[in-house]
């Protein structure tokens, strides 16, 4: 009731200074007063814009829509400032057109604040518009730029004797710019009371909520009328710039009052009215504000402290701007808990030593386990190899030192065969994508081996992206099946491989056909044997 009965006055006083500034028009029409009732009317008007503007300093939360409100408000005012320079004080046409000029600076950039508001509401208090909505301001900008410039183009108002100052000119024409701007002006205006409407997060304001699209398409009716030049339109609402502003200012104001724009209006009643048991002090600890949930007992403790009550009520308090607020919890049921968790905080001591210890051995047990595992499959995976290397081993001993080298780079070959793939073999199990060091790391390393048994060997990479692990394990098996199948024939061996294929040249006294299959493609050129494969690449891996 209170909070209605303040707003019912604000409204009371602003209709009068309106009323009264209407009242000082029509006497200045009739030449009443000698000119003293048309600055008394500019006056009330720049009046109405300052308190509106302080208004809005004292009631707008979100810094980046109270920044854009304050520079809209200062348009205004410089607005109505141009105009009653222009129609009260300055007798010279240069002058008098220059500032009709300077009227496009608010009309331009009013429109564009408003987009920013609509942009800024529902963000945080550190939100800030993106670089690319802000280069919006160039719009406006080369506009104004073209309005001010006039005199030399005339692409905004053309004059009909082309002079512009001539004082026979008569009316005015509007040319392409002209229709830029008012196309600039509407369109911001309908983004900004949408957009608004779009993301307001109040949905149970009813009918008010039509109240902005009311006001601006109000404004737009009015502006189309006043630039028809309907006589009555002029004479009963007056010029343009006081409707423009008044209208957006009643724009702003109903999104104000249908919640769209936040505002810290109602939070005395909202505090009174709460549930929560608070109390607002002031600077000396006195209680200047009790909601109804706060007991009269309630009193405000020194900075710093707390109260605590015999049947578990906490009383806080925190500083402030201009004092202290004062809030009580029930306390109880964390005191019982935290009992219980003292208790059960020695209880889990005690037995915090045992729990290490078991999950040690535990630990222990499944490291076993699983280096178990692994060695059992590896085991099972490279038996075939691992025999091999023990026959090779027996051979070695009663052999001449020739024959012992050859064996000794038969085991090399089979123990890097075993390691590499023992190493796919573990990055398969964890990655299915494999990147192209881990391929060149492999082939190379079985090119060292087959070149230290004495076979020249190159290879070429034309990779440029990652391979499947099941790809390089599946090449790395063609390069072993290929040097075990030439195993003391093989000469020479060339590997190239690409993004699409791996290509073998191999020369060697050995019929490599029985390597082909559905895979790999075997044919003989001039004494080499080429062995071709195909590989699956992966992007974006």
């Amino acid at each position: 009731m209170k909070r209605n009965k303040r707003q019912l006055y604000v409204m009371i006083f602003v209709f009068a200074m309106i009323a009264l500034a209407y009242t000082c028009r029509m006497l200045d029409m009739y030449d009443i007063g000698n000119g003293y009732p048309g600055d008394v009317r500019a006056a009330l008007y720049i009046v109405l814009l300052a308190l509106w503007g302080y208004s809005i300093d004292r009631r707008i939360i979100q810094k980046p829509v109270l920044h854009c409100l304050r520079l809209t408000d200062a348009l205004m005012l410089l607005w109505l400032i141009l105009r009653t320079l222009k129609y009260e004080v300055i007798t010279d046409l240069t002058v008098a057109r220059y500032l009709w000029y300077l009227y496009y600076l608010p009309m331009l950039f009013i429109p564009l604040l408003g987009v920013y508001i609509a942009m800024s509401l529902g963000k945080s208090e550190e939100y800030r518009l993106s670089g690319k909505t802000q280069l919006l301001t160039i719009i406006p900008a080369l506009l104004f730029l073209c309005v001010i410039t006039n005199d030399l183009h005339q692409k905004v108002f053309t004059f009909k004797s082309g002079i512009p100052g001539n004082p026979g000119n008569g009316p005015y024409y509007h040319n392409v710019v002209y229709f830029f701007c008012l196309a600039w002006m509407v369109g911001c205006m309908i983004f900004t009371v949408v957009h608004i409407f779009k993301n307001s997060r109040v949905s149970n304001v009813g009918k008010r909520r039509v109240m902005p699209f009311v006001f601006c398409c109000a404004t737009i009716l009015y502006g189309v009328l006043y630039l028809i030049g309907i006589p009555q339109v002029r004479y009963v609402f007056g010029d343009m710039n006081v409707m423009n502003c008044l209208m957006y200012m009643a724009i702003y104001e109903s999104c104000i009052h249908c919640k769209m724009i936040q505002s810290n209006s109602g939070y005395i009643e909202l505090f009174e009215a709460t549930t929560l048991a608070g109390c607002i002090a002031d600077e000396n600890g006195q209680i200047v504000l009790r909601s109804h949930a706060a007991g009269e007992d309630m009193i405000c403790p020194r900075e710093g402290q707390k109260i605590l009550t015999p049947d578990g009520m906490r009383i806080s308090s925190a500083p402030i701007r201009g004092g202290f607020v004062v809030w009580s919890d029930n306390v109880r049921p964390l005191m019982d808990l935290r009992t219980r968790l003292n208790e059960n905080k020695l209880e889990m001591e005690k037995n915090k030593k045992k729990l290490q210890d078991a999950y040690l051995v535990q630990k222990r047990l499944y490291e076993l386990t699983e280096k178990n595992h692994i060695y059992d499959e590896l085991e099972v995976k490279f038996k075939k190899q691992t025999d091999q290397i023990r026959q090779l081993l027996e051979q070695c001993k009663n052999a001449d030192p020739c024959e012992t080298r050859k064996f000794l780079k038969e085991i090399l070959l089979i123990g890097t065969y075993i390691k590499r793939s023992a190493n796919l073999y573990f990055l398969s199990e964890e990655y299915e994508i494999l990147p192209q060091q881990e391929l060149r790391l492999t082939v190379d390393e079985a090119v060292r081996a087959m070149t230290a048994c004495g076979t020249e060997c190159g290879v070429l990479y034309r990779t440029t992206r990652p391979m499947r692990s099941a790809d390089v394990v599946r090449l790395f098996e063609l390069l072993h099946v290929v040097a075990e199948k030439t195993l003391g024939e093989l000469q020479s061996l060339f590997i190239s491989v690409s993004d699409d294929e791996m290509n073998l040249s191999v020369e060697c006294s050995i019929d490599l056909s029985v390597i082909a299959s559905q895979e790999v493609t075997v044919c003989q050129d001039d004494g080499l044997w080429l062995v071709r494969t195909q590989i699956g690449g992966q992007d974006n891996a």
